[in-house]
């Protein structure tokens, strides 16, 4: 069977930063970028965290590759906490359908850890998801842990300067520590990674869940960490394929007693919108949620994108007005969902999503009205009638969403051709 091999663990700029030398075998070769190997880096000086635990970022996201295109990864040591809980990760993986597991991990020594200390930390983008989490445990005070090169990309400077100012500024964030990490997770694989699925979205489906929280191994080991939260993205209420949900995320663990809560998956997107509401009126504040990352946004959110439009509506919905919460946006908002719906593809979770709102529109009596109650209900009504629902049902039956994947082959095996195209064009 083909290996990877990590030869060494390399600690530079004053031990805030890890680099993994490793190599791998020429059939697998394709999976990577090798001008661009593996690495993480922090605020504090991890130098002094022992290997086990250091190289569980890299195992977290070397692993899922390994196990679907069915190769070996060779370490020299690991927190034997880690190493028994991957497997059982694997095995959630193993039973999606027509997913056929095969790689392994293998480590010469197994090492037991341990953690001293007892403070909460979570995963913080935030979003919908995030905020609604930090509601549910904010008496934890948890320390917020955010990812440079998940969301936004390492390269994009003045949008990452943008989101840690909104973390560090917002006043209900005030009295929570926060960390940064920075991290190529999205860098270090090439296209053929993408391909090891029957659909593309391998960050969606299979790697987010394990990648990001792994990266917190290191500084929990520091910072004394013994619980980890991370919102959940989707509900049990839809049967998708996720690279993050409770049996996968709840099963992570390392240095014997890290705990991971996979939080919210009982409650669908509405009710999280509804948490952060309600909590908004029982505390007389108002906070920015941060939802988009698009590249039309100019301003904290761009307002005009899918993701924007049904967090807007879910604050409509509650009677809050959107440009309390981060958007700006006035009656018009109504005609633009249409609008924007109508171009690209769909989703079977995105149109889960907007039946979530069709189902609030149904339910609720009072809404947030811009200027005109009389022509602003017509669209509520729309909506309590599925006029966007039925919208996204036509999209998603459309035969051409086939052509997504062979779109994304073309467009990475041949980035020039697609230059030149555009050029011409």
């Amino acid at each position: 069977m083909d290996k990877l091999v990590l030869h060494k663990i390399h600690h530079s700029e004053e031990g805030k930063r890890i680099d993994y030398e490793y190599i791998a075998s020429t059939n697998i070769l394709k999976y990577f970028v090798t001008e661009k190997p593996f690495y993480t880096k922090y605020q504090i000086d991890i130098s002094k965290v022992p290997n086990s635990i250091s190289v569980i970022p890299f195992l977290s996201n070397m692993l899922p590759i390994a196990w679907y295109a069915g190769f070996v990864i060779e370490v020299d040591e690991v927190d034997e906490t880690f190493y028994n809980t991957q497997k059982l990760v694997r095995a959630e993986f193993s039973k999606r359908e027509n997913t056929k597991i095969t790689g392994r991990l293998v480590a010469k020594r197994l090492i037991k850890s341990k953690i001293d200390g007892d403070k909460t930390a979570m995963l913080f983008s935030g979003g919908v998801d995030a905020y609604a989490t930090y509601i549910r445990i904010y008496e934890e005070n948890p320390d917020l842990i955010t990812l440079l090169g998940a969301d936004i990309e390492i390269k994009d400077e003045k949008q990452w300067e943008g989101f840690t100012n909104f973390i560090e500024n917002e006043e209900l964030l005030k009295k929570n520590h926060k960390e940064y990490i920075e991290t190529n997770l999205r860098d270090f694989y090439t296209y053929q990674v993408e391909l090891l699925l029957k659909d593309i979205g391998w960050w969606g489906k299979v790697q987010h869940g394990l990648a990001l929280i792994g990266s917190i191994a290191p500084i929990s080991y520091l910072l004394g960490y013994k619980t980890i939260y991370i919102a959940s993205s989707y509900t049990d209420h839809i049967d998708i394929d996720w690279g993050s949900t409770p049996e996968i995320d709840e099963k992570i663990s390392w240095a014997s007693e890290i705990k991971v809560f996979h939080d919210g998956y009982e409650l669908k997107r509405q009710d999280k919108v509804d948490i952060i509401a309600n909590f908004a009126a029982i505390r007389d504040t108002r906070f920015r949620l941060r939802v988009c990352y698009s590249e039309k946004r100019t301003e904290f959110n761009c307002s005009i994108c899918e993701k924007c439009f049904r967090t807007i509506l879910g604050l409509i919905l509650n009677d809050k007005n959107p440009n309390d919460y981060g958007f700006n946006v006035d009656a018009k908002i109504y005609d633009k969902f249409y609008e924007v719906l109508n171009i690209g593809g769909a989703s079977k979770g995105v149109r889960y999503f907007w039946w979530e709102l069709m189902e609030k529109a149904k339910n609720t009596d009072k809404f947030y009205v811009f200027d005109n109650l009389e022509t602003e209900t017509k669209q509520i009504e729309d909506i309590r009638n599925g006029k966007i629902d039925k919208l996204l049902e036509e999209k998603i039956n459309n035969p051409a969403k086939e052509m997504g994947r062979l779109k994304f082959i073309i467009r990475n095996k041949f980035p020039g051709l697609i230059k030149l195209y555009k050029k011409i064009k």
